[in-house]
């Protein structure tokens, strides 16, 4: 039978709702036929007022997590190997406030539309890890909202491109070492010694 009190299912022998602990009204013994077990009606058991997938203290816990996750990304986020650099607005970039000193600096212009840059980009995040003299900044030429390669956008043109991915490789100082193909052929260079041990 199904408590009165909080409608959950308690068998109909028991004196008192198993869930809610309420006395249950007496059940007049009624004589039943001999069923086999398949042909017993199949009954639900529900769990009452707190019966739906997730309940409010749920809700509010996973809130939580989420939230401490987030603030984590933020606060952890700089000290990764990388510096992500996205979302520029229409005008030129400054490297110079990018670099670190003291250490060499690749920077890598990609597009997010663009699959040789897919393919490189795990090499660089493993050897930023492997070489703490190396950081690597990754620049999205694409402008916000933009299709495909974004060749017009103020990035874009500020470098001259006509391929990507697109390196530079800058000294501590700030100095430009190496730009383009003699970059890229340098960066590969550094991923076969160091990644590929």
């Amino acid at each position: 039978m199904n408590c009165p009190n909080c409608d959950c299912y308690t068998p109909d022998d028991s004196p008192v709702c198993v869930h809610c602990g309420e006395q249950l009204p007496a059940v007049e013994a009624v004589p039943r036929k001999r069923q086999s077990a398949a042909s017993f009606p199949s009954r639900s058991v529900h769990s009452g007022r707190n019966s739906g997938i997730l309940s409010n203290r749920s809700v509010l816990v996973v809130g939580i997590i989420a939230l401490v996750g987030v603030l984590l990304f933020f606060l952890f986020r700089s000290s990764s190997p990388h510096a992500y650099v996205t979302d520029f607005p229409d005008g030129p970039i400054n490297l110079t406030s990018m670099i670190e000193s003291g250490k060499t600096n690749i920077v890598d212009l990609y597009s997010e539309y663009c699959p040789p840059c897919h393919a490189i980009a795990p090499y660089l995040e493993k050897l930023a890890k492997a070489r703490p003299d190396i950081h690597v900044i990754r620049i999205d030429i694409n402008r916000k909202d933009h299709k495909g390669i974004d060749w017009g956008s103020p990035i874009a043109r500020q470098f001259n491109l006509r391929s990507i991915p697109h390196f530079l490789i800058i000294g501590g100082e700030g100095k430009v070492l190496k730009e383009g193909k003699s970059a890229y052929k340098k960066v590969v260079d550094m991923i076969k010694e160091t990644v590929n041990q």
